[in-house]
Formats: structure tokens, C-alpha cells, sequence
């Protein structure tokens, strides 16, 4: 059978679509995957997407283009993994090919379509919506092999916290936030002598992004989160899919959003074009960043929105570097704390095996998008 997968961000592709993969892979199917439009790309994505081992492989492109092009993909099944939903209803309905998609909150507004999400409170008290579970806890499993245990060599030590810096996949936030990195770790030394601290990269950010990283002391490393999550104490990283890689590794973690970095957030359309304008702009991603806050009662992080509860340390709005490392320093040296968070966050993180339930609904999946119209 041919199934074709649809993706867009970095998250998604390394996250969702790799242990995807590689389930289709196992039992024997033939994969296209095409990159959608992605304003969070970390320009990337193809060179990812060709280690997975996928027969077909279309994209990045415009929207124009790729509008133009999937209508001419011939397959048997379409899976959506992230990105705009109107690219997987028009290739189906080109196709008469049954849709599945999976989101970590489903809408109203899909159509013609199998829903998957992955915890109860994502389906939006939306009728006929499944839950099957987190595909990235599968993708932190993944990580974990004989050769990646021996190589990330990071033992814990007594009074020598392990602090891993994620800083994210988007070029334009990282290269921001190099400087204030550089004050707040530089910072937190002063205070914790024996701390150890690597920065944390995927593996197909290309190693000239690391240069500056490593000049700084930053010891930055490629390599996978599953294997570095589970072996740190501590991590200070941003909102986003990472949250949740913490969350079943179980590594506790200081979510920050400082609103001087809210002009780097990239916004598409007419909204995004008013964003970019002098003052006015600023006021509009503060009034647009505090709704999204409001909506989700105040929470940042992906698991304590999720669950609606405080369980991963946050900091937003006007977070100054001092008070980043106040709070990593009276979190890091609280082993009974630690302890407690981490053994929270497992029990939060569910059970594995959300990609082979995925692949089992979409590949069972016999009704197409023009029988559901």
C-alpha cells in the first residue's frame, strides 16, 4: 500500500513523522512524504526528512506550488502530521483516499477527515475524536540504543548538577538568545562552581551553528533528545515540542517566553504584516501573546497546558536573566523537588506505542474523504 504522509515544522517531521515511519516501514508500505509551508522551519527539514528512509520525498516549496503539485500524488492512504489541513482534504479528495490526522488539539472546523490526538483534554469535547496517545514519546524511545548511551558519557555526580540548554530549532530565536544564554549561564557558574552545562541540538542542525555555541563554553552537542533528556538534571529551554520530549524523559525543566524575544515569533498573513510595523507592532504581538496566555489560563509549557496544571517551572513576560537563574538555582539544588517532578512527569507521560495505533486506524481506514462529504 501506498501512504502518503504530510508534514511541516521540525517538531513534527523528528517528533511525529520518524517514528511514523518507520512503523509503516515495518509492515512493509511504500511512503511519500511531502514538507508543507512552515513558518517556524528551521530550513532543515529536508535533510531530516531523507534520513528517514521514505520512498518519496517532495518539498519545501510555496503554497502555490505545492496546492498546484499534490493533486497529482497517487496513493492509498493520507496521513497529516502537522501543517495546514486544507493540503491533506484537497490530496485526498484528488486521490478518493481515506484521511487521518493527528494534532495535539482537534478542531471543529476539520471536515471529511479521522481525528487522532493524542491526550483526552486535545479533543476539544469533539464527538468521534480518538485518543491514542503521544507519537513523540515514541520518538524518545527511539532515541535509546546501545551506541547513543555509550556516547553521550555524562555520569551524574554528586554536587556537580548536569544543566542541558535547548535552544530550539528556529534560527532567527537562537541566533537572539546566543547573548542572553551566554549572561545567564555565565551567571549561574559564578553561583553553582561545579555546574555542567551542554546545549542540546538535533542532529541535522549543520555544525557551523555550533561554532559560536562552543567558543562560549556552551559545549554544544548533536545528538538525541532522548538519550540527553533522561541523562541531565535540569534543562531551561522555550515553548514548544521539546516540552513534551522533557515530559517522558522525565527531566524537569524552567519553560521561559521574555517578551523581547516576541518580535522574533514569526506571524503569516495580513496579522503578520501589521506585527512587523514600528510600535504598533509591539503592541500587537504583546495583546496577541497574552490572549494565547489567557486562553491556555495562564500556562506556557505544553504539558501544563495540557493537563491544566503547574507541574513545569515557568517565566514570561518582561524575565529579566537574573531572574532565570534565581529560579534555576533554587530548583536544580533541590534533589527532593527534582525527584518529585520527574517521577509526576512520567506518570503524566502515558503509555507507548501512540505511532502503531496511528498507523492501525489510518491503514483500516477504508472511508474516503468524497464518502464522508
Amino acid at each position: 500500500m501506498k501512504v502518503t504522509i504530510l508534514t511541516n515544522g521540525p517538531g513534527e517531521l523528528w517528533g511525529w513523522v520518524r517514528p511514523v515511519a518507520f512503523e509503516l516501514r515495518r509492515r512493509g508500505h511504500s511512503i511519500s512524504l511531502w514538507l508543507l509551508p512552515c513558518q517556524f522551519s528551521s530550513g532543515h527539514e529536508r535533510k531530516a526528512a531523507s534520513l528517514l528512509g521514505v520512498d518519496k520525498l517532495e518539498g519545501p516549496a510555496s503554497a502555490s506550488r505545492i496546492w498546484q503539485d499534490i493533486i497529482r500524488e497517487k496513493t492509498d492512504r493520507v496521513i497529516q502530521l502537522g501543517g495546514d489541513v486544507m493540503f491533506g482534504q484537497r490530496l485526498a479528495k484528488a486521490a478518493k483516499a481515506p484521511l487521518t490526522i493527528y494534532s495535539y488539539r482537534a478542531s471543529k472546523e476539520i471536515k471529511g477527515a479521522k481525528i487522532l490526538v493524542a491526550y483526552p483534554s486535545q479533543a476539544n469535547n469533539i464527538p468521534n475524536v480518538e485518543v491514542i496517545g503521544d507519537i513523540v514519546k515514541d520518538a524518545a524511545d527511539m532515541d535509546i540504543t546501545p551506541s547513543s548511551i555509550v556516547k553521550w558519557d555524562w555520569p551524574k555526580l554528586e554536587n556537580s548538577p548536569r544543566l542541558l540548554i535547548l535552544p530550539g530549532s528556529r534560527p532567527m530565536i537562537r541566533k537572539a538568545a546566543f547573548e542572553w544564554v551566554c549572561e545567564i549561564c555565565g551567571q549561574l557558574k559564578n553561583t553553582i562552581p561545579n555546574l555542567r552545562i551542554r546545549t542540546l541540538f538535533s542532529d541535522f542542525i549543520p555544525a557551523s551553528d555550533l561554532v559560536e555555541w562552543k567558543e562560549a563554553g556552551l559545549e554544544p552537542v548533536r545528538f538525541s533528545a532522548g538519550i540527553a533528556m533522561r541523562n541531565a538534571d535540569y534543562a531551561l529551554t522555550q515553548p514548544g515540542t521539546n516540552n513534551f520530549e522533557l515530559m517522558h524523559c522525565g527531566l524537569p525543566a524552567l519553560v521561559v517566553t521574555p517578551e523581547k524575544f516576541l518580535k522574533f515569533v514569526p506571524i503569516s498573513g495580513a496579522l503578520g504584516i501589521l506585527a512587523n510595523l514600528p510600535l504598533i507592532g509591539t503592541k500587537l504581538r504583546r495583546i496577541g501573546a497574552m490572549k494565547i496566555i489567557n486562553r491556555w489560563n495562564g500556562f506556557i509549557s505544553l504539558p501544563n497546558r495540557t493537563f491544566n496544571k503547574n507541574i513545569m517551572s515557568e517565566l514570561y513576560g518582561s524575565v529579566t536573566s537574573s531572574e532565570v537563574v534565581e529560579r534555576v538555582c533554587s530548583e536544580i539544588n533541590d534533589i527532593e523537588k527534582l525527584k518529585s517532578e520527574s517521577e509526576e512527569l512520567l506518570k503524566m507521560s502515558g503509555k507507548s506505542g501512540a505511532a502503531s495505533r496511528l498507523c492501525e486506524i489510518a491503514l483500516s481506514n477504508n472511508e474516503s474523504l468524497t464518502d464522508r462529504e
